[in-house]
C-alpha cells in the first residue's frame, strides 16, 4: 500500500514538474504579433504529443495575456484557418474539456473558440458582421475584397446573398403575434393528421384543416401541422437501441437500416447520433457547460448544435436547460 502511494506521489510530482516546464516554454514561445504560442515547437522540444502539452499547460503560471474575441469580426483570417485545421486534425468530437485545450492553443477564451468554429461550420449573418460589412462597403471595398476578410461564407455570391437576406429581415415589419392553440383545437389537428396524413404529403391535411379553421392563415395552420407531426415522431430509447443493433450488424449502411425501421436514411442516422450522445451524456451540469449554453442562446444556436458542442448532453437535455436559462434571464430583468 505504501509503495503504491509513493508511486502515485512520484507520478504527480513528475507531472507537476512537466507542467511548469511546458508553461515556461509557452511563455518564451509566445508570438506577440500572432497573439499565440508556437505549440508545435514546444511539442517537438518536449518530445510529447501536442494534446498532452496543451493539457500540461498551467494558466495560473502563465504570463501570456489571453485574448478575448467574442465576435466573428474580431477574428483574423489566419486565426480562423488555424482554428478549423486544429479541430479537424486533433479532435473527433469536441467536448467542453477539449474546447479548453483549443482555447489554450489559440490563446483565446474557450467560449469564443466554440462560437467561431460554429460560425465556420454554419456561417450566418450577425448584427456585428453586417455592420462591419456595411462599413467596408461605405469605405469603397468591393464584395471580392470583403470576402477575403470573411471567407467563411464560401463564395462572394453566398456572402452577398446573406447580407441581402439580413437587410431584408431588419427592414421587414414585425411579425404578428403567434397564435395560441387551445387543447380542443390541437386535438382537432391531431385527428386530421391521423386520418389524412401520408408521409411526405401534407396537402390533404392542410386542405381539411383550412375548412375546419377558416379564420386562420395557411401559414399558421401549416406551422401547427408541422409541429404536431414532429412531436409524433419522438425518438424513444427503444428506437435508439434497435438502430444500435442494426449498426452492429450492417455497419453505417443508413439506406438499409432505414428500410429495416421504416424510416429515411437521414432519420436513421439521426437516431444513431442521438444514441451516441445518450451513451456519453451526464446528468449534472458544470459551470463550463452552462456558459456554453448561454453563448448558444445568445448566438441563436439550437438544441441539436448545442448538444454537439457539449458532447455530454442530449438535444432534449439541452433544450430543457436552455428554456430554464431563458426563464431565469427574463425573471432577472423583469
Amino acid at each position: 500500500m505504501e509503495q503504491a502511494l509513493a508511486a502515485d506521489d512520484a507520478r504527480l510530482q513528475k507531472r507537476a514538474e512537466l507542467s511548469i516546464c511546458v508553461t515556461q516554454m509557452a511563455n518564451r514561445a509566445y508570438d506577440e504579433q500572432r497573439g499565440r504560442c508556437d505549440w508545435e515547437s514546444i511539442a517537438r522540444d518536449m518530445e510529447m504529443p501536442l494534446i498532452e502539452c496543451l493539457r500540461l499547460f498551467d494558466p495560473s503560471l502563465s504570463t501570456v495575456p489571453v485574448r478575448s474575441l467574442p465576435n466573428i469580426t474580431d477574428w483574423s483570417v489566419d486565426d480562423l484557418s488555424t482554428l478549423k485545421s486544429l479541430v479537424l486534425e486533433q479532435f473527433d468530437a469536441v467536448t467542453v474539456d477539449e474546447w479548453r485545450l483549443v482555447g489554450v492553443y489559440m490563446n483565446v477564451k474557450q467560449n469564443d473558440c466554440s462560437m467561431a468554429h460554429n460560425m465556420c461550420n454554419y456561417p450566418r449573418m450577425t448584427p456585428d458582421l453586417y455592420e462591419a460589412i456595411t462599413r467596408h462597403r461605405n469605405d469603397g471595398l468591393t464584395w471580392a475584397d470583403i470576402f477575403e476578410l470573411y471567407p467563411l461564407f464560401g463564395s462572394v455570391r453566398v456572402l452577398y446573398n446573406a447580407c441581402r437576406r439580413f437587410k431584408k429581415h431588419v427592414d421587414s415589419k414585425p411579425k404578428s403575434p403567434r397564435k395560441t392553440w387551445s387543447n380542443e383545437e390541437t386535438r382537432r389537428i391531431q385527428e386530421l393528421i391521423q386520418i389524412y396524413y401520408k408521409p411526405g404529403n401534407r396537402r390533404e391535411v392542410l386542405n381539411r384543416a383550412q375548412v375546419a379553421f377558416p379564420n386562420l392563415s395557411q401559414e399558421s395552420i401549416l406551422g401547427k401541422i408541422e409541429m404536431t407531426i414532429r412531436k409524433t415522431k419522438n425518438i424513444t430509447n427503444n428506437d435508439m437501441d434497435r438502430v444500435n443493433k442494426l449498426v452492429e450488424a450492417y455497419g453505417k449502411d443508413w439506406q438499409r437500416i432505414g428500410q429495416e425501421i421504416d424510416a429515411s436514411p437521414r432519420h436513421a442516422e439521426r437516431i444513431w447520433t442521438l444514441y451516441q450522445q445518450r451513451q456519453k451524456s451526464t446528468q449534472a451540469w458544470t459551470d463550463d457547460e452552462l456558459d456554453t449554453l448561454r453563448n448558444c442562446i445568445r448566438d441563436g444556436v439550437g438544441m441539436t448544435e448545442a448538444s454537439r458542442l457539449l458532447g455530454t448532453k442530449t438535444p432534449h437535455m439541452c433544450n430543457a436547460k436552455m428554456q430554464s436559462l431563458k426563464r431565469q434571464g427574463k425573471q432577472q430583468y423583469d
